[in-house]
């Protein structure tokens, strides 16, 4: 199906939902996280991609041009994979191959566990999984970044998540203040990669999917079974948020599961390894590509 580059909204559950078309050839749709920072990052990040595909990128509710719903409580990470299904009906479309990074890639698995016959291939690059903790393998890596000048400053910030206030300003800050510790080298590739954020984040968005996804049903270990989909695992070495033992627990749980696990690479993969990154993708679509 050919669907004409631009920004659109399409009226899903009771919401206003986003979305860009870029690109040209076959579809493949990316979900951006849904704590309150747009899909801007996406469009820039995955651009290297709309050379051989289309690519549809999602803004989630209650961030961005998306609107809010009116139940507050309807932010869940499984509310917005249920959004994808609805705007892939609203497009015609039989089949769809998703990408999810970060809390995105958590979406993204409960989309393919809930609609196991609508998703042909999934993508998922340092993916969070919710109800999941690698906090040891968190450590290790910021244990190895103390006394390094890189990070000194993050780190400092860092123990201050757990006053934050859920205040635009506030939200912003922190990420601006803690964001060279998603880099392997921040110094050559954090201020680009930044620069690609929607910012202020809607820090409506960042508390309301927190207190949905903190409910015990909420956790998608068990999800992992159910999907069909043939499955792309990608995460760097470095990542300190969702660390490769994350990583790791997805693919043993999908059937069809690749991982690849990226050296010299943290949190954004696009930005620190574009050229295996984007090779391992085209690799993986290419079977499917139609």
């Amino acid at each position: 199906m050919r669907l004409s580059q631009g920004n659109y909204t399409a009226a899903v559950d009771g919401v206003e939902l986003s979305y860009s078309v870029s690109g040209s050839g076959p579809l493949l749709f990316a979900v951006s996280s849904g704590w309150g920072v747009g899909s801007g990052y996406l469009v820039e990040g995955l651009a290297p991609l709309t050379d051989r595909f289309t690519l549809v990128c999602i803004t989630t509710r209650g961030s961005g041009q998306s609107s809010r719903p009116a139940d507050e409580s309807a932010m869940g990470s499984a509310t917005m994979a249920d959004d994808i299904d609805h705007l892939r009906r609203h497009l015609g479309l039989d089949t769809i191959n998703l990408f999810g990074h970060s809390n995105g890639g958590a979406i993204a698995i409960s989309y393919a566990a809930r609609y196991p016959t609508a998703c042909r291939k999934l993508i998922l690059a340092d993916s969070q999984l919710i109800g999941f903790s690698a906090q040891d393998a968190t450590m290790e890596i910021l244990g190895r970044r103390a006394g390094d000048p890189r990070f000194a400053q993050a780190l400092e910030r860092l123990p201050g998540i757990t006053s934050l206030a859920f205040e635009d300003a506030a939200i912003t800050e922190f990420l601006i203040a803690t964001f060279p510790l998603y880099f392997h080298d921040p110094e050559a590739n954090m201020q680009r990669t930044m620069e690609t954020f929607d910012l202020p984040v809607e820090s409506w968005a960042t508390e309301k999917q927190r207190m949905a996804d903190m409910q015990p049903s909420a956790a998608q270990a068990d999800l992992l079974p159910r999907i069909e989909a043939d499955t792309l695992v990608v995460v760097g070495r470095d990542d300190f948020q969702c660390p490769v033992p994350t990583s790791e627990r997805i693919a043993a749980g999908i059937a069809k599961s690749t991982l690849i696990v990226l050296p010299d690479c943290g949190h954004m993969p696009w930005a620190e390894q574009p050229q295996r990154f984007f090779a391992e993708i085209e690799r993986f679509l290419a079977e499917s590509a139609s």
